[in-house]
């Protein structure tokens, strides 16, 4: 029964046009971050996510400056924390990871547009330190795309058929424990992970976070390692949040630090991240990536603005990823009133 209610409900919610969703789905502001915005190929980025082109991010930021009112994090925290008020269709942008894009590109059109936005850093990644093993991961998967000829070299790495495709879905699975196999598939692909990470500083330095924030951005914390956290004990969980937190605090001097959990906070106890906040007081608000969904006063859902929408993982409009959010937080709250009826 619940099966057949839920394909009633997604199919009834992609009925409902989007300007109707507010009336139903009532929130105080909307929240999208992206991660990379570049019409340059970011090869280390690319086989992770959609890279968004510059044009098609423009037309997302004209789509809400039409229709919502841009705020910053101060006045999201102040509303969150304080309770002051918004305005009517408040919205929030933000990056993820600290590619250099984001200064490079990002941060010239926004301020342009005159628009503000918290910029999350994975800090040990600031200045170039280290390489994020998914990073090395797609360098790997562009030079066998661009070369096919170089997938004999892998022999006895890659389990299974020694097809292209077989084998981009092995590296995709692979995780930060398997980043020595990670090491030896570049080596045996010719790929210098090392070279690239000196010559193309794909990451954010400190000079350019200290000059952002210069400029008015906010600048946040993303873990030190972008490891999952919910796979870590709960020491490790308060050391990558209060940690990273503290060495962005450092970089900045900003009185407070809001966090972004890589991947999601599913599975990650409410009860410590709250004690997390009370006893660091300078970690700020936490941003997971459930779309518009309702969470703790502390934490803020966003919408991933890149998100795929098909199997394709084709680059869809903002009014369309919106339009899905919309629809999965709908689904959850009737499927939640639908339970405490039944209760």
């Amino acid at each position: 029964m619940k099966k057949i209610l839920t394909w009633l409900l997604e199919r009834l919610a992609r009925l409902i046009p989007l300007w109707l969703y507010p009336l139903f789905v009532r929130r105080a502001s909307i929240d999208f971050f992206y991660h990379a915005v570049s019409d340059e190929p970011m090869e280390h980025a690319r086989h992770l996510y959609p890279v968004v082109p510059v044009a098609q991010f423009e037309e997302a930021l004209l789509f809400l400056k039409e229709r919502y009112q841009f705020i910053s994090y101060a006045r999201l925290h102040a509303a969150r924390i304080s309770g002051e008020a918004l305005p009517a269709n408040a919205v929030h942008l933000s990056f993820d990871d600290g590619f250099q894009e984001c200064f490079s590109v990002v941060r010239p059109i926004l301020m342009d547009y005159s628009i503000p936005c918290t910029f999350f850093l994975t800090t040990d990644w600031i200045d170039n330190r280290a390489m994020f093993y998914r990073n090395k991961i797609s360098l790997c998967i562009d030079r066998l795309r661009a070369d096919p000829s170089t997938l004999p070299r892998l022999g006895s790495l890659t389990p299974g058929d020694l097809t292209l495709e077989a084998t981009i879905g092995w590296l995709k699975e692979l995780r930060l424990p398997d980043e020595d196999v990670i090491n030896q598939v570049c080596r045996q692909l010719a790929v210098d992970w090392e070279k690239f990470l000196c010559e193309s500083q794909p990451y954010l330095t400190t000079s350019q976070v200290q000059q952002m924030t210069a400029e008015g951005f906010t600048i946040g914390a993303h873990t030190k390692t972008h490891r999952k956290l919910r796979d870590l004990s709960d020491a490790e969980i308060e050391e990558e949040i209060v940690e990273s937190c503290r060495e962005v605090q450092g970089i900045t001097g900003q009185e407070i630090v809001p966090f972004s959990f890589p991947h999601s906070a599913f599975g990650i106890d409410r009860g410590l991240l709250f004690s997390i906040r009370v006893r660091y007081p300078f970690v700020g608000l936490l941003f997971d990536t459930k779309g518009v969904r309702k969470d703790d006063s502390f934490m803020v859902n966003r919408v991933w603005a890149e998100r795929p929408l098909t199997p394709e993982r084709v680059l869809h409009p903002l009014p369309q990823v919106l339009h899905n959010a919309y629809q999965e937080a709908w689904v959850d709250e009737v499927m939640g009133l639908a339970r405490r009826i039944k209760t």
